[in-house]
């Protein structure tokens, strides 16, 4: 019996504390081994190693990288092609730290409500990736779909994972990587498949006026809805996101930048909020609008050109638009 793409068999046998094997079917084509922290075995351990021969990583959220005063490896690790990296550990109690019983003791700790910082030795053996606050609704990653997956089955929200690599030592193929679920048993769950789970939760939501603004998305091609927030305190980055609008007992979906308009030298304490609605041409103006923010797509940059500016907010819209395909179909 093939077990591969079995979605719902290879959550219940994460949250069961078993290995699976999770496809990032979306972005990089790379498949990894995944279980469930607080679950984690030596004998899990060296199967991971044997049969993935990567990395042995732990995904934690930010607030436990914080608590355990984790730092980044890297400052700008939010970088699409970036690992989101931690400083590597063992658990205190190590030695070499590179046994399969000593790793899983270090994922295990990283479970524990006891443990603090000076429980780990730095550097180390162990890997930690910090998932972002939002996870997949922030950034499409393995790291995020792990944690969120871990959110998902259980209350402790660590996850550990390897790359699976073929005998070359290159990463394994989509048909390798299903050799290798038929020959361990190992179900399959896409990436994609874990972001549709979280359809129904969003980053935040609020309403604002639409207000008259400067008509700069408009002279783009790309009208937009300048709001006044009702409330103020929204704690959104600046950036793209994707996001969806109620207005007169409708929905639509759209992209909202946040942020303080660069590419124009605009106020730099002055923030903006600006909707663009996929396929709308009724007037706004006057008007209250809901927004609810969906997922998060890029930070705010400042673009070199006006035709550079132009070509991303093509971008954003499509990728916007097959997300909320992905989500909601």
């Amino acid at each position: 019996m093939r077990v591969v793409s079995a979605p719902k068999l290879a959550v219940s046998q994460f949250k069961d504390g078993e290995l699976i094997i999770m496809y990032d079917d979306l972005k990089t084509n790379i498949g990894t081994l995944i279980g469930l922290g607080e679950h984690v075995t030596s004998e899990k351990i060296n199967l991971m190693t044997k049969v993935g021969k990567g990395l042995i990583y732990v995904c934690i959220t930010e607030e436990r990288a914080e608590h355990l005063e984790i730092p980044k490896m890297n400052k700008n690790h939010d970088h699409e092609d970036r690992k989101p990296f931690g400083v590597s550990v063992d658990f205190k109690d190590s030695t070499t730290g590179i046994s399969s019983f000593e790793r899983s003791d270090t994922v295990k700790a990283m479970t524990s409500d006891q443990v603090e910082a000076n429980d780990f030795k730095r550097p180390g053996h162990i890997f930690p990736l910090i998932s972002k606050k939002n996870g997949l609704l922030q950034r499409i990653d393995l790291t995020e779909a792990v944690v969120d997956l871990t959110k998902i089955v259980s209350d402790n929200h660590v996850g550990y994972m390897s790359e699976i690599l073929n005998v070359n030592g290159e990463i394994a193929s989509k048909d390798e990587i299903e050799e290798i679920s038929e020959l361990y048993r190992l179900p399959i769950i896409d990436l994609s498949e874990i972001l549709k789970m979280r359809n129904d939760q969003e980053i935040c939501s609020f309403r604002g006026m639409v207000m008259y603004g400067r008509g700069i998305g408009k002279s783009l091609g790309f009208p937009t809805a300048n709001l006044d927030l009702y409330e103020q305190n929204l704690n959104l980055l600046p950036g793209v996101y994707g996001v969806k609008i109620h207005f007169n007992n409708q929905e639509f979906t759209g992209v909202m930048n946040v942020g303080y308009r660069p590419t124009f030298n605009e106020n730099k304490n002055s923030m903006h909020y600006e909707v663009h609605i996929f396929d709308f041409n009724q007037d706004l103006y006057g008007h209250n609008i809901d927004i609810k923010v969906c997922f998060f797509l890029r930070e705010e940059i400042a673009f070199p050109s006006i035709m550079e500016l132009v070509n991303q907010i093509n971008i954003d819209s499509d990728l916007a638009k097959s997300r909320f395909t992905l989500l909601f179909s």
